[in-house]
């Protein structure tokens, strides 16, 4: 009897996304043998996440790296490490004191996961509208002995924002360093060091997502001295960001995981997501969809396509539940009644089972 069996676990295909609320990617062998290899030994933590953020880092052409419990655990040790700098008196006070408590968000970008960098007891300093961005002369001046970083999240509020580059430039001119959230940010690959190369201090990725690593993993990518301030100001010293605790087998699962991501052939990989969606488009059609397109962004403008289609009639909502009921995730759109298919998670043979369920859900 396997666990799925024992606990009354249903599978499920996930052609909907590398949501992690979802349970997003599911891991390669390579980190599923990593991980038992590192299962059945002790081993200094500390040593653990020195030697696999040496290695990735090395991988991602970085000068440092670090591994957290999830893009929301990596924002929180950031925001701690930012605010305490080198003082172990300041990290101590964290979260209820600290003279410099200040963290800058462009209003645009205000969203439900920076609530992580509060918790690490921060101050949020909003900075222009919902929809516009801040002058650069607001950014200046927002700036005091008070303010730890300027926080950046790459997708949220992009429209209502002022560009990184500027922000890198004008936060610097001040000494103040930049954590950017990019957990969303794969493929393509070459982002892994493109927000570091543009001068970003810190930036975090999501490990359970595109990247295939266990899911409640983190990664933190970065210049060396605030890679080696998250290092000693995180898991597994204690203090505020003692909740961040990453297991040595998402250490060493996430490791190989991002070893097998950067191996990929990305053109071979393209044909693969092409081919799907050509599937998805021509089994849409045959269940009657008249209008089916595709789309070569992700939702949070990741490099992959998708395919849509507008329901000819009934509810894309309920249809989406139909497949779910038989075993398959997909997206929908309630606002506009589409249905979107994301290749992204699928092997071959899944692909050919959610256009097998697709055609059923159309009978039904």
């Amino acid at each position: 009897m396997d666990i799925f069996e024992e606990l009354g676990i249903r599978r499920y295909i996930n052609a909907q996304d590398t949501y992690t609320k979802y349970g997003a990617s599911c891991m390669g062998a390579e980190s599923l043998r990593a991980m038992a290899e590192i299962a059945g030994s002790m081993v200094d933590l500390a040593e653990v996440q020195e030697k696999t953020g040496d290695a990735i880092a090395a991988l991602t052409r970085n000068q440092g790296a670090y591994i957290s419990n999830g893009a929301a655990g990596g924002l929180m040790i950031c925001a701690a490490a930012c605010m305490a700098l080198d003082s172990e008196e300041a990290y101590r006070a964290l979260p209820e004191k600290g003279e410099r408590r200040d963290i800058i968000v462009q209003r645009a970008q205000h969203n439900i996961y920076d609530k992580s960098i509060v918790a690490a007891g921060a101050n949020l300093v909003f900075l222009g509208e919902e929809s516009v961005a801040p002058s650069e002369a607001e950014l200046t001046n927002a700036i005091t002995e008070k303010t730890a970083a300027v926080a950046y999240f790459i997708y949220h509020g992009r429209k209502g924002s002022l560009p990184l580059e500027r922000v890198l430039e004008i936060a610097h001119t001040h000494g103040v360093p930049v954590i950017v959230d990019a957990a969303a940010q794969n493929p393509p690959a070459e982002n892994l060091w493109r927000f570091t190369e543009m001068g970003s201090d810190m930036v975090i990725f999501s490990g359970g997502k595109a990247l295939c690593g266990p899911q409640d993993s983190g990664l933190i990518l970065g210049r060396r001295e605030w890679i080696a301030r998250c290092r000693r100001w995180g898991p597994p010293a204690d203090g505020v960001c003692r909740c961040c605790k990453t297991s040595r087998e998402a250490m060493a699962g996430l490791y190989a995981a991002v070893k097998a991501y950067l191996s990929r052939d990305e053109e071979a990989e393209r044909r693969r997501l092409s081919d799907a969606c050509a599937r998805f488009e021509q089994t849409l059609r045959a269940c009657g969809f008249a209008r089916v397109w595709r789309e070569e962004q992700g939702p949070v403008g990741q490099a992959f396509p998708r395919v849509f289609g507008e329901m000819p009639q009934g509810s894309a909502a309920l249809f989406s539940e139909k497949m779910k009921s038989i075993g398959v995730y997909i997206g929908s759109d309630e606002a506009d009644n589409v249905l979107i298919l994301n290749p992204l998670m699928l092997t071959s043979r899944q692909v050919k089972e959610v256009c097998a369920a697709l055609l059923r859900c159309h009978g039904m």
